[in-house]
């Protein structure tokens, strides 16, 4: 099999996909892998450096930098001198890209080509470093646990521009990086691979289930027993598979939308962040949220004698454990005052209720809301609560 371009081309193969989204699951259970991943992502796309990054979020502060023939000269001299003229990043915030999960352009849908040349970004700092060309892709714009994340490609000053082709290829490969990072971010590998890596699972507040090949379930962890012995939507069925325990007169059953998603190929994936939601008895508006990935093989993923080959995480989507004040003054240098209104708000109060709720008045509340939107870099209270979360974990 050949993929074929927009043009009818023929273009990247079956196989060069099948080898690419080979190395980006191996990084979901190991991290070390994402370099390679990356350099892998960009060969494919004739780009000669990448990286894959939380733009709002620096290593320190337990974001993420996988970058490919990018030094950490390079990536210091971005971060102290020439972050406020990226004009890409400035752009492509002012169009609302950064808001777009699983939106891919290139620089030129954000700038136009006379404009970036003559910017002091592209003259001192682009140009020295050999990049004229960039695509990129937004993995996450932020959700519980999952940060916001984006992976850039770059080509040389004198290379091609990225072609709508390039676009699409990137684009297909993002429910595959989502998938992976999601994974990754969820199960907090680097931390799980110093213990045991199935009991470690039992430390996370939400439901992780191992799948076999035949969508068995082979492990739970604690908090997926605990979701599974309520009784109050989710079951497992007579073949060992996960199941609702209750569904309406022809609403697909968990075990089939598992099922489906075992048979889809790897241009039909959809994005990590979509989920299969199963309404809760006894608990209006309630919801468990089940997500689910493959897992590249591995021993340390191994139960009764059966390598998982499928990792499904459950979730309550209204029970997120929101970042502690201590890390908000640390990340965006928040007073203690306006890291308790950050996190009221993003708790769902408005501002009328949040400054009642700490016995401010209304004007000092937006006072504090506005400094905060600046230190966060949002414009909008969507954006904040949005943003936070994303800092926050998971629950069940």
């Amino acid at each position: 099999m050949t993929l074929r371009s927009a043009s009818g081309a023929p273009e990247r193969g079956a196989t060069e996909l099948s080898q690419l989204l080979h190395r980006i699951y191996e990084a979901a259970v190991d991290p070390r892998q994402w370099t390679e991943a990356v350099a892998a992502v960009a060969a494919s796309l004739q780009a000669h450096k990448g990286m894959l990054f939380t733009p709002y979020l620096g290593p320190q502060d337990g974001g993420l930098v996988f970058p490919w023939n990018l030094s950490e000269t390079d990536l210091q001299l971005w971060g102290t001198r020439f972050m406020a003229h990226d004009i890409w990043s400035n752009a492509g915030l002012e169009c609302g890209f950064w808001q777009r999960e699983g939106a891919v352009c290139a620089d030129g849908d954000l700038v136009p080509r006379d404009m970036l040349e003559q910017s002091v970004f592209y003259r001192e700092f682009l140009s020295t470093i050999d990049i004229g060309h960039m695509c990129v892709c937004q993995v996450f714009n932020g959700a519980p646990g999952l940060p916001a994340t984006a992976l850039t490609v770059y080509r040389p000053v004198d290379g091609q521009p990225f072609s709508r082709d390039d676009q699409a290829w990137l684009g297909q490969l993002v429910p595959h990086l989502s998938r992976a990072l999601g994974v990754m971010h969820r199960l907090d590998t680097s931390r799980l691979q110093a213990a045991s890596a199935l009991g470690s699972l039992d430390r996370l507040p939400f439901g992780v289930a191992l799948l076999n090949e035949r969508q068995q379930v082979i492990h739970l962890n604690q908090a997926a027993r605990t979701a599974i012995g309520r009784g109050d939507g989710l079951d497992l069925n007579s073949q060992g598979q996960l199941d609702t325990s209750q569904r309406g007169g022809g609403t697909p059953g968990l075990a089939q939308w598992l099922d489906t998603l075992r048979a889809l190929d790897a241009q039909e994936q959809a994005h990590f962040s979509q989920s299969f939601a199963v309404t809760r008895s006894g608990t209006p508006q309630r919801q468990y949220a089940l997500q689910c990935s493959p897992l590249a093989a591995t021993p340390a993923w191994t139960a009764q004698g059966e390598t998982a080959h499928f990792v499904v995480f459950i979730t309550d989507p209204d029970a997120v454990r929101l970042p502690e004040a201590s890390r908000l003054r640390q990340l965006y240098g928040f007073t203690e005052a306006q890291a308790r209104v950050a996190l009221a708000l993003a708790d769902g109060g408005s501002y009328k209720s949040t400054a009642r709720q700490l016995g401010l008045s209304d004007q000092t509340l937006r006072t504090h809301a506005k400094e905060i939107y600046a230190k966060a870099r949002v414009n909008r209270l969507p954006e904040l609560v949005r943003t936070l979360l994303s800092l926050g974990q998971a629950a069940i």
